[in-house]
């Protein structure tokens, strides 16, 4: 018996993870996390809100991303013959939402989570052209 796996939904899944959990994990304490106050404190912390509005914006930015991938499911995105605006929509935002991780990570010198930031937007630009696609979403 072969299985066959739908890779679409496999991408929404994990998208659907990564961006639902680490926004529930900003959001449920209803307050910045000290770790994120001290990481920024000498750098965007110097402009007034900066360390505020970055927070909210990466928090933002992770729930639309969830938000986004549960419509592109329930709309059943992961069929190959659906379109998938949706999915494509929360991939090209978590191009931003990485771009914005790395900035920050280089911006605080942590050399090793710039490098992670990385290879996720790469991983998601890789991910984003296979979908865009029309002929390797056969595939998908």
């Amino acid at each position: 018996m072969l299985l066959k796996i739908n890779k679409t939904l496999l991408i929404q899944l994990l998208y659907l993870s990564l961006a639902g959990i680490t926004a529930l994990q900003k959001i449920i304490p209803l307050e910045i996390p000290n770790w994120f106050i001290s990481k920024f404190s000498k750098t965007i912390g110097i402009i007034p809100f900066g360390i505020e509005l970055s927070f909210i914006i990466i928090t933002l930015l992770e729930s639309a991303i969830a938000s986004i991938i549960l419509i592109s499911i329930i709309k059943k995105e992961y069929r190959s013959e659906n379109n998938k605006s949706f999915l494509k929509l929360a991939l090209e935002l978590s191009l931003i939402l990485f771009l914005i991780l790395f900035f920050g990570s280089f911006l605080t010198m942590s050399y090793e989570n710039g490098a992670l930031d990385f290879i996720y937007f790469i991983g998601t630009l890789y991910v984003y052209q296979i979908i865009a696609d029309k002929h390797k979403n056969q595939l998908i």
